[in-house]
């Protein structure tokens, strides 16, 4: 057991280790988040009139707390293609309608959490649009009152990032990627290869293979799925956000260090070193990936895993929600082949 333990903290502090030396490497990367001073935010006396650009985070860090009324600048086309959950549609053009503002009035007029005004977020379509630029400025002559902000990032970096949205009319929207993403990907065909092999091997004379075979596949696994996440540690950092579930806004130093507890054990496994512990985390790990994606799937989250960075898409939230099943039934898949690796001494051959 004290083996296991120091090979446990060896991992752990080497992963450490490694994080910290990618964090000094980057550039404009906040180790520890500070969440939204909400009374900093509603301090309305000395809030300086005029719209002000912000990032997506902060924007996310508004809806999370109620305080934002996020408003669509684009055409009505693109809002019911999709927009930002609970936004209202207020397509920026040459002339306001009555009827806009007489709606946009009303919601403004509303409390939130106790609080006297909302704060207007208004957003478009990402990089090259100036519609949600143009409209803030616009509407800071009307509500001079209010606190106005525009973000850049616009929705589609909202969508990719798996934050809450909606389709209005899901049956038309199915087909509004660029390209639809294949349900199946090389990983499935190498768990369904393997699990055949595994099971022919079982029952023949070669079923101590079985052990080695698991521990190779279990083992490229981790280093696949560690590799983007090192290379990219800010996304994985804001899809680990969208999950809800660390404390102490602690998202940003797991970006920087998990991947290296993967990619490590994912070399062990290969190697054929530190094998026992190595299983263990795998173990712990993937039963946390699944606990992790079924609390969000279970309340109504539609968002990417971050399993793999690479593999991030503009699906619809139904195909996302049945992609979050699908890394379920993989993920459990792996824990059978960590299984297998942990209790291998039960596959010698029999003489």
């Amino acid at each position: 057991m004290n083996k296991l333990i120091k090979q446990f903290l060896c991992i752990v502090l080497i992963s450490i280790f490694c994080g910290l030396v990618r964090y000094f490497t980057m550039e404009e990367y906040e180790l520890f988040k500070s969440k939204v001073n909400i009374s900093t935010v509603l301090d309305y006396d000395n809030y300086s009139p005029g719209p002000k650009i912000t990032s997506i985070d902060y924007a996310k860090e508004l809806f999370d707390n109620g305080l934002g009324l996020f408003i669509d600048a684009r055409d009505i086309n693109d809002f019911n293609d999709g927009h930002i959950l609970n936004s209202i549609s207020f397509p920026y053009g040459d002339e306001m309608s009555i009827s806009l503002m007489d709606s946009l009035e009303n919601e403004i007029t509303e409390s939130v959490n106790g609080f006297r005004n909302k704060i207007l977020v208004i957003y478009c379509s990402g990089e090259g649009c100036t519609l949600s630029e143009d409209l803030a400025y616009e509407l800071s002559e009307i509500y001079y009152e209010e606190i106005i902000y525009y973000f850049e990032e616009g929705f589609p970096v909202w969508e990719d990032l798996g934050y809450p949205i909606k389709i209005a009319d899901l049956e038309q929207n199915v087909n509004k990627t660029i390209e639809d993403k294949p349900f199946y990907n090389f990983i499935d065909y190498i768990i369904i290869a393997s699990i055949l092999i595994i099971f022919l091997l079982y029952f023949t004379n070669y079923k101590s293979f079985i052990p080695l075979l698991s521990r190779l596949i279990l083992g490229f696994i981790f280093i696949y799925f560690s590799w983007d996440k090192i290379l990219d540690p800010s996304l994985f950092s804001k899809i680990i956000k969208n999950y809800d579930i660390l404390p102490f806004n602690l998202e940003s130093f797991v970006a920087l260090v998990l991947p290296y507890v993967e990619i490590l054990i994912g070399i062990f496994l290969i190697l054929g070193i530190f094998i026992d512990v190595s299983s263990i985390i795998s173990i712990i790990l993937l039963i946390l990936f699944i606990l992790m994606i079924g609390q969000a799937y279970l309340r109504g989250k539609s968002i990417d895993c971050g399993c793999l960075l690479s593999d991030l898409s503009e699906s619809s939230s139904s195909e996302k929600r049945m992609y979050m099943l699908k890394r379920i039934v993989q993920d459990i898949c792996f824990i059978l082949y960590a299984l297998i690796v942990k209790y291998r001494v039960l596959f010698k051959r029999d003489k």
